[in-house]
């Protein structure tokens, strides 16, 4: 009778022992995985001299509205750089899109040290209303939806408000430009598909001349012919010319983003550089 006690024992023992070096051995090849995953989502990127580590990684947006000057209450992503205060980001979509053109990359910024903030523009998206719940009409004309983002970005305390960029695309990259070279205190600007006048509404050139020696940075699609010729005209009215990419057959606008990986490394690095 002893003797099998001892030997319930002794297998209970081995059971236990077995158990936990089961378990010793899942965990360890669990850790090796993810460490292996990381490194696939590492690139590193080096452009006109920037140098930068791509990280690419989920990173939760949170939904934010506030107001215009004249009550049109907008509505956007916003995305917190885990080490504060950060740069920002300001992100301006195209004609006939919204906010979410830019969840992609605005996700792959914040994972590398910048807060992002993503708008519907006035009458896009989800910026349908005044304060007084009254519908609202798309406006080729955002300078006030600029502005209130950027008074909103400067009230958070994970912000740096004098180091603030905007990243815009097509008109959105018009709206970003004229307010740029009137606020001086925005550092730089990213221009996706630019134009010279779009819908003759939006004219740039003025504005080009205004914006003076700060960096900016122009991608457009060689089909795009008229952004090219914007891009073009810029590094012509610019002291300090532009830092530009003409990609082939990428699309225009946000859509670059999607058919070119390169575009979205370049926008960092010149991010890291000059914001």
């Amino acid at each position: 009778m002893e003797k099998r006690k001892k030997k319930q024992r002794m297998t209970v023992i081995y059971l236990f022992l077995s158990t936990c070096l089961t378990l010793i051995l899942l965990v360890s090849l669990h850790c090796h995985s993810e460490s292996n995953n990381t490194k696939t989502k590492e690139a590193v990127t080096k452009t006109n001299g920037a140098s930068a580590v791509l990280v690419m990684r989920n990173v939760e947006g949170e939904e934010v509205t506030f107001q215009t000057k004249d009550n049109i209450v907008i509505v956007g992503t916003l995305w917190e750089a885990a080490k504060q205060p950060s740069p920002a980001i300001l992100c301006l979509h195209q004609w006939r899109s919204d906010r979410s053109a830019y969840n992609k990359i605005a996700q792959t910024l914040c994972a590398n040290g910048f807060t992002v903030l993503a708008i519907d523009m006035r009458g896009n998206g989800s910026s349908q209303k005044n304060s007084d719940g009254k519908r609202v009409k798309p406006d080729r004309i955002a300078r006030e939806d600029v502005s209130a983002a950027i008074v909103f970005l400067r009230s958070r305390k994970s912000v740096d408000g004098t180091r603030i960029g905007i990243l815009g695309a097509s008109y959105g990259s018009s709206n970003a430009l004229l307010y740029a070279a009137s606020d001086k205190s925005i550092k730089t600007v990213v221009l996706l598909s630019p134009g010279l006048n779009y819908f003759n509404v939006l004219p740039t050139e003025p504005s080009a001349k205004q914006y003076g020696s700060r960096p900016i940075f122009a991608a457009a699609s060689s089909e795009d012919m008229r952004s090219v010729g914007a891009i073009q005209r810029f590094n012509e009215l610019l002291p300090n010319g532009l830092e530009s990419i003409i990609l082939e057959n990428a699309g225009h606008g946000t859509a670059m983003l999607d058919t070119s990986a390169e575009l979205t490394t370049r926008i960092l690095a010149f991010f890291l550089k000059n914001l």
